[in-house]
């Protein structure tokens, strides 16, 4: 059971802004969508091998997000909070002065390394530093940083990178992160003492392995399809890590993931939920810009406009659902901000070649308003009754459920949208009209899903005392 915090209201504001803060900059990650052309032709890669920028930080960074939950719980977040500001800002300064793809993909390692501490430990702060009271509501300013960022990152990077270099969007980070250092140095609230500090290292070594293979398993698998010898070999090794995994989780005295986690009250469902809306909705961020782009011929500038909305409408679907959470409840909020993305995406399918730019914005921002309202109330979900000693650890099931969510939406959207579209062509259908009708497809389908996330939170309920 959770026990009341101890922080003063002054220091409690100094989390939610410092925690805001450091999401904030790793939300502004989101600038390498539009600037990945510009990457590609000075960089002198090919389309398949810049997408390596992509697949290992978010291999990189869901590999290591148990790890620093776990290193938070025993070793103070504070500190590892900032050690994660330290290794991404170190690692954007160091990619702004590479000339080759090799550099830049491992240094996007230690990025992701930087990334998965700053995104689990971030909202382990604001667990720790309020009661179940009002947790919903800081959760929610807190998670709407992160729209604040893709915000931020989508109408500023495709500028940078035009007008001064694909550099641009990962030194102009540096200045932020040295802020959120200080911040964190000076006025972030100590840790408390801990008279338990045992990690898990060997589990950590192993879970790191085993869900970096699976990221890079499911994100080669969209490149070189599900039977390739590197997915298949990929999987086989993901498969003998998980065991291995599992085998050392019996035989600690402190478990990475501790077993009273999964005891909490809607902590499962809650990362279940997470994990699908996620399939769900980067759709949106990865298929929706070839739309305006390919469907209705216009430029960057409209798709860095069009996602702004996305962005936009989830910063304020965030702080109202967590305000929401904390009054009516976190399933009734948590199911019905999966609804509206369902309904926002089944809108967003009827897009066609005669579609208005005001229509679309409608459509996506529906969705993106259902997407900030469930992600507000579904960590308050599953945070709510949790222990803040194990904040960390619950912090970061809830962020492997996003950057897994990632790379399925992506594979599993794109393969059907691509045998929807060859189909279509097959058939002798136009290629626009075949790229719509693929496009539909793709967009209902993620419907079912996100239905499937509101339906997953209702359905099974555990009884409490």
């Amino acid at each position: 059971m959770a026990t009341a915090p101890t922080l003063s209201p002054r220091d409690r504001l100094i989390t939610v802004v410092v925690a805001s803060a450091g999401l904030f900059l790793v939300a502004l990650d989101f600038s390498i969508n539009v600037s990945l052309p510009t990457m590609r032709d000075s960089l002198g890669a090919s389309l398949i091998s810049v997408q390596g920028i992509i697949i290992f930080y978010h291999a990189s960074r869901s590999g290591l997000a148990p790890a620093a939950g776990g290193l938070g719980d025993a070793f103070g977040l504070r500190r590892v909070f900032l050690w994660g500001v330290v290794a991404y800002t170190v690692a954007v300064g160091l990619i702004a002065l590479q000339d080759s793809l090799g550099a830049v993909v491992a240094l996007r390692v230690l990025q992701g390394v930087g990334a998965a501490i700053l995104f689990t430990v971030g909202p382990a702060l604001v667990v720790r530093a309020f009661g179940p009271a009002r947790r919903g509501t800081a959760l929610g300013v807190t998670l709407a940083s992160v729209s604040a960022g893709q915000l931020t990152a989508t109408l500023g990077g495709g500028f940078l990178s035009e007008n001064i270099g694909w550099e641009a969007i990962f030194y102009a980070r540096v200045p932020i992160g040295v802020a959120v250092l200080a911040a964190g140095l000076f006025a972030l609230s100590r840790d408390p003492k801990s008279s338990d500090r045992r990690f898990d290292w060997s589990g950590a070594v192993v879970l790191y392995g085993a869900l970096f293979a699976f990221v890079s398993a499911i994100s080669f698998a969209r490149l070189d399809g599900l039977i390739s010898g590197v997915v298949i070999g990929l999987a086989v090794l993901t498969a003998l890590l998980f065991a291995g995994f599992s085998y050392f989780q019996t035989r600690v005295k402190r478990p990475m993931l501790p077993r009273a986690l999964w005891a909490t009250p809607g902590f499962t469902v809650g990362g279940i939920s997470n994990l699908l809306v996620f399939m769900a909705s980067f759709l949106t961020w990865f298929l929706f810009p070839f739309f305006i782009t390919d469907v209705l011929g216009r430029g960057a500038m409209v798709v860095g406009s069009m996602l702004a909305v996305v962005a936009g409408a989830s910063t304020i679907g965030s702080v109202i659902g967590g305000w929401l959470a904390d009054r009516i409840g976190d399933r009734v909020v948590t199911a019905s901000g999966a609804v509206i993305t369902a309904l926002g995406l089944v809108w967003i399918a009827g897009l066609n070649a005669e579609s208005t730019l005001p229509g679309i914005a409608m459509r996506i921002g529906l969705a993106g308003a259902g997407f900030g309202l469930h992600q507000a109330a579904v960590y308050s979900l599953a945070m709510r009754r949790a222990s803040p000693k194990h904040a960390g650890s619950g912090s970061a099931v809830l962020a492997v459920a996003q950057t897994l969510g990632t790379p399925l939406s992506i594979t599993f959207g794109m393969m059907i949208f691509t045998w929807r579209k060859d189909s279509a062509l097959d058939a002798g259908a136009v290629a626009t009209d075949a790229f719509v009708g693929a496009f539909q497809d793709a967009y209902l389908a993620a419907a079912v899903v996100a239905l499937l996330a509101g339906l997953v939170v209702v359905r099974f309920r555990k009884r409490t005392a």
